[in-house]
């Protein structure tokens, strides 16, 4: 049986770089869609409306938003242009999994998914107040639903509560280790978007500091276990060159 495992492991197509099989069966990606289809739709029926419909408790005293002046015109930023960045990083990690390299596109899906769940927990245990909003505040008064067909489900797409830890900095870093393969030029531009999201964040009063600091080892947390998972389909533990002879 050992012997039978270990042939059909050496006959994986692996990257050499990463470790990861290059193609993996379609049982894997409809468990991966599901999955991440599972977690961010419990992120925003739960998580969103009942940080929202909550009262929040405490309000940070951060020195940054002391120093950074509120500027709304980082919203285009947080918003329009970070939708650019995500949905252009995904097509094109789609793009090349659809040229038959699937490793780095399912390991930037397994660790948002893992990301999502991470987030819907510390949201829920967290009762923190966006900045400039006092103690006490309720963000709404009723519970947003999303309706399908006779059923009305709660459903909240953006919170306004949602705080530790920042999605997009935490987004931003999974793609950022997703793209090795990326040229050079463009994986600087992500990190360069990364700084000025990170200050539009801030700017906008979107996040606290630490929403920021918190999402840089989440991130690294979830892109582990994305990436051990990903690997395991190949048999490997670790990338190929890690492997000892």
């Amino acid at each position: 049986m050992a012997a039978v495992i270990a042939d059909q492991h050496a006959s994986i197509d692996v990257d050499p770089a990463t470790g990861f099989p290059r193609r993996v069966s379609r049982w894997v990606w409809a468990a991966t869609i599901a999955f991440f289809v599972a977690s961010y739709g419990f992120m925003f029926s739960f998580a969103h409306p009942l940080v929202d419909t909550r009262a929040c408790l405490l309000t940070l005293p951060d020195p940054l938003l002391r120093l950074i002046p509120r500027m709304p015109v980082f919203f285009l930023v947080t918003h329009q242009i970070y939708y650019v960045f995500t949905f252009g990083g995904a097509f094109a990690l789609g793009l090349r999994a659809y040229q038959g390299d699937h490793g780095p596109f399912l390991r930037f899906g397994i660790a948002l998914s893992l990301q999502a769940l991470l987030r819907s927990a510390t949201l829920s245990l967290l009762p923190l107040c966006e900045p400039l909003v006092p103690a006490g505040t309720i963000a709404l008064d009723h519970v947003p639903t999303l309706a399908l067909g006779p059923w009305h489900i709660p459903w909240r797409l953006w919170a306004n509560n949602d705080l530790v830890f920042s999605g997009h900095v935490g987004e931003f870093l999974i793609l950022y280790w997703a793209s090795s393969h990326w040229p050079r030029w463009a994986r600087r531009t992500l990190l360069v978007f990364q700084i000025v999201q990170a200050f539009g964040l801030l700017a906008t009063r979107a996040h606290y500091t630490i929403d920021l600091l918190l999402a840089v080892p989440c991130a690294f947390f979830v892109d582990g276990l994305a990436a051990a998972a990903v690997r395991a389909l190949s048999g490997r533990t670790k990338p190929v060159w890690h492997t000892p002879t």
